[in-house]
């Protein structure tokens, strides 16, 4: 049974037998049309949101290379009201026929689920971009760590997606059992790469090598000595937001890897140090970086030149004022300051609190990876550092290591969680 409603004459319509609608009620005033649902909610669709929103062909082109709108903005009518209105029983949606006899279907469901009356839809939807985290200390990541099988990453979806979710929360989760071969390593890191997502490639190449050098173009390779606490690149106005490290082969002694939530080290600065909190989310902090690297592509070696310079917040906030981004590298750092010297103490003090609590040992979580350990870590919010280490002559101490960003990542488990059809899945139109 199909009921057809003049938007002219009728304003109010019920449907007794209608499977899941019970009524729906057009309101002139507000150009919008009120559903009722048999379970005793409601919701609210604008008429202007409705066209624009419509699956029809007319308004999105939808193919598994691309889904698009097609109308143009300049051209879209927002004060566009419905010629008539249907409920359709029989496909358990609601039919609107618009000006130029353009016709969309929204069915009960795709009401339901994109219902911004219902605050527990619009909660729903914050989380489609996987920005919850849980913070951590020392105590709380070392029973809550999650770890993987590399082969059950490289062949099962499943496990894929719970790997890049573990991270999205955490900001860090290892894959055990890699492969340990050193003449294959780099192609086999790539594939875990291509794995999951586009490699972001930076001024080191695509996958780089740590290892001790004579000529470091990074602290990292320079020495086995201590490295402090920092995140990668702040020296980048966009550094890369995560990155993985495989061990090769990992140190006769020492070489522990140190790792600190950037996250829980802001809330208690909020909480216990708020005037260093302030300094550190209000004042700009530049970075620079000058050097050279060599890559080897396709059996050639070439030569990069760089002198990168950036400024950023150590912390970063968002506008509802939650801490979304950390960047801190006290070797990078310049010995320019915009503001006046007056200020430039209160800064110090705050940079020293911030490591201070980095090193705090109740925040530290500290391990040493095995050989074949592969870990995976949110550069811009968890800052890591190594112990000072020693070999063998001979013996050198061997990772590889590569970079992402957040949109691969949180594509890829949004991706994972469509083919899979997870419980958390959603629609992305």
């Amino acid at each position: 049974m199909t009921i057809f409603l003049s938007t002219l004459k009728v304003s109010k319509a019920r449907l007794e037998n209608f499977r899941f609608i019970a009524s729906f009620a057009q309101n002139k005033e507000n150009r919008s049309l009120t559903v009722h649902f048999k379970d005793d909610t409601s919701g609210i669709y604008p008429y202007v949101w409705l066209r624009d929103c419509s699956l029809e062909p007319h308004t999105y082109s939808i193919a598994p290379a691309m889904k698009a709108r097609i109308h143009h903005m300049r051209d879209f009518d927002i004060d566009v009201e419905p010629v008539s209105i249907a409920l359709d029983a029989k496909s358990s949606s609601i039919k609107i026929l618009w000006p130029n006899n353009l016709e969309s279907r929204y069915p009960v469901g795709w009401l339901k689920a994109r219902n911004l009356d219902n605050r527990n839809v619009r909660e729903l939807r914050r989380r489609f971009y996987l920005t919850d985290v849980r913070t951590w200390n020392a105590e709380e990541i070392k029973t809550r760590l999650k770890k993987f099988d590399h082969g059950d990453v490289m062949i099962d979806d499943k496990a894929l997606h719970d790997f890049l979710t573990a991270v999205c929360v955490d900001g860090i989760a290892l894959i055990k059992n890699s492969p340990k071969n050193n003449l294959n390593a780099v192609a086999e890191l790539a594939e875990l790469g291509d794995r999951i997502g586009l490699i972001h490639q930076t001024h080191f190449g695509k996958v780089f090598e740590v290892i001790t050098k004579a000529d470091a173009s990074n602290m990292a390779y320079a020495s086995g000595g201590e490295l402090p606490y920092h995140t990668d690149f702040p020296s980048l106005s966009q550094p890369p937001e995560l990155q993985m490290l495989h061990v090769i082969k990992s140190a006769q002694e020492g070489g522990f890897s140190k790792f600190v939530d950037g996250f829980r080290i802001a809330e208690l600065l909020k909480k216990e140090k708020p005037e260093v909190f302030e300094i550190l989310t209000k004042t700009t902090i530049e970075y620079i970086e000058e050097g050279f690297d060599v890559h080897d592509r396709d059996g050639k070696i070439h030569k990069f030149d760089f002198d990168m310079a950036a400024r950023h917040k150590v912390l970063r906030l968002d506008d509802d004022g939650r801490v979304i981004k950390v960047q801190f590298g006290n070797a990078m750092r310049s010995w320019f300051f915009d503001v006046t010297p007056e200020q430039i103490p209160a800064i110090y003090n705050a940079l020293k609190t911030f490591t201070s609590y980095c090193y705090d040992p109740a925040n530290q979580f500290i391990f040493k990876m095995d050989d074949g350990d592969t870990v995976l870590w949110a550069n811009t919010r968890i800052l890591h550092a190594r112990s000072a280490y020693k070999n063998s002559p001979g013996r050198e101490r061997s990772l590889i290591g590569c970079y992402f960003m957040w949109d691969i990542i949180k594509s890829k488990v949004r991706l994972l969680r469509d083919q899979l059809q997870l419980p958390n899945n959603q629609m992305s139109v």
